[in-house]
């Protein structure tokens, strides 16, 4: 009985360990995409601002989340920050959604 409850224990702390804390959400992605992004990236990840990266290509997503994090924080060339705008678990829901435009 003792060990049974060891190894309920473990298994239940091993899960909770293994499952990832703030998972992306592909659907608060896509509206905030629709909402800060789609009017220069397109609503399909093709621009429509020249200079824009084409998501629909892969363009400027072959980066870490990390670094891709940093990237839409701080702003680039003609890409505001949102650094304040949005919070870092949008702005990974935001690269999550972008994922499935290529």
């Amino acid at each position: 009985m003792k060990k049974s409850i060891i190894l309920a224990t473990a298994m239940l702390l091993a899960a909770s360990i293994a499952a990832p804390a703030g998972a992306s959400d592909i659907n608060k992605g896509r509206a905030a995409y629709t909402k800060h992004c789609a009017s220069c990236h397109g609503s399909n990840g093709k621009p429509t601002m020249a200079g824009a990266a084409d998501f629909s290509r892969g363009q400027g997503l072959m980066k870490s989340d990390k670094d891709l994090v940093k990237r839409i924080e701080r702003g680039n060339r003609a890409c505001p920050a949102y650094r304040g705008i949005l919070s870092e678990q949008r702005i990974l829901d935001v690269i999550a959604y972008t994922r499935t435009l290529m």
